[in-house]
């Protein structure tokens, strides 16, 4: 595995380099290749050159047409049909000039209403096959199995409600769109393993992007995936808070080394779980109660540095009824901390809300 990825790592930081030029350039060349673009320069060349036309013909002659200004409005009101008549040539060859710009003008208002329309239309048909690029940021990438996915996916809006808290969620696959995909969660229709297809998930804006395993028999095959996927948006965008799943626990640190901040092994947790189930019957309930329900959490606990830790433990339920079971300190939990144990910079507080 190590092997497969240091072959697989040069390679695609070569592609990665000059992928976002290509993007500014692909958006050039589809905009200029657009019809909106030819109907909208020509519209301005109807509507500035014959401005231009009728200013020179009648201005001395009419008062009208004393400023350029006024020859813009005249013709932008005569091509769009709304003709107030408050400005009106009253030469014979202002009136001939403005009897080639009204069809011409109107043909062009014509041309640009009807290539808008069709381009918001394909702009619809083409989201909802997932063939767009997204333009959000800050939000929340889930990549993987798309049983996987969809488990995940419904816990995170189960928890938005629980908690009154809103994070846009997209989901990239080269799938379909899942029927039972929630309507409010983004699906963009690519390759996970295509940088391009990446990017247009937007995973260089994410703030959060989740790797779960694919439907692979082979649970080494499977890990290396999420392993590759983790390096790839590791190099699309550092800042990213990426958590990985891995089926192997003993994959766990090459995930952690190809860039993931978190990794969870559903393997060794549920061996864990069942562990403790052997000695204290139960206890694997509760607390799958606790985390399916959201009421376990980390917070913030810049405001109490310096303080003991029952101190901290007293304020917090007093203030907001939570109670503080640990301190979470460089990575490492800290449960049950002793009675001189002291908040310090960096410290995050393990709740149950």
């Amino acid at each position: 595995m190590i092997r497969f990825i240091k072959v697989i790592g040069p390679i695609f930081l070569a592609m990665v380099i000059p992928i976002t030029v290509l993007r500014i350039l692909k958006k050039l060349r589809r905009v200029t290749r657009s019809v909106v673009f030819y109907s909208l320069i020509l519209f301005l060349v109807i509507l500035f050159v014959g401005a231009l036309v009728m200013y020179l013909i009648e201005h001395g002659k009419n008062p009208g047409f004393n400023n350029y200004f006024n020859a813009v409005w005249f013709v932008m009101e005569t091509i769009t049909t709304v003709g107030y008549g408050d400005v009106v040539p009253n030469t014979y060859l202002g009136k001939l000039v403005d009897m080639v710009i009204m069809p011409v003008g109107i043909a062009t208002i014509s041309l640009l209403t009807a290539s808008i329309a069709t381009e918001l239309t394909n702009m619809a048909i083409t989201r909802s096959m997932g063939h767009h690029a997204t333009s959000k940021g800050r939000h929340v990438i889930i990549i993987g199995d798309a049983d996987r996915s969809l488990r995940v996916i419904n816990v995170i809006e189960e928890l938005m409600s629980r908690r009154s808290e809103v994070v846009d969620i997209l989901y990239i696959s080269n799938g379909d769109r899942p029927p039972s995909l929630p309507s409010d969660v983004e699906f963009v229709h690519g390759d996970p393993f295509n940088a391009n297809d990446l990017l247009r998930a937007g995973v260089d804006r994410a703030s959060t992007v989740v790797i779960l395993p694919f439907n692979d028999v082979d649970v080494k095959a499977a890990d290396a995936k999420v392993i590759l996927l983790t390096m790839s948006v590791r190099k699309l965008n550092p800042n990213a808070y990426i958590i990985a799943e891995v089926l192997n626990e003993a994959d766990r640190d090459y995930a952690l080394s190809a860039g993931a901040n978190s990794v969870i092994s559903l393997g060794s947790f549920t061996t864990v779980m069942i562990a403790n189930e052997v000695f204290d019957r139960g206890l694997s309930s509760v607390l799958m109660n606790i985390i399916n329900r959201g009421n376990l959490g980390l917070m913030e606990a810049s405001e109490y540095v310096g303080r003991l830790f029952m101190e901290v433990m007293q304020l917090v339920k007093s203030r907001l009824n939570y109670l503080v079971i640990g301190v979470i300190r460089n990575g490492e939990v800290i449960l049950n901390p002793g009675n001189d144990f002291v908040i310090q910079p960096g410290d995050s507080l393990l709740i149950i809300k």
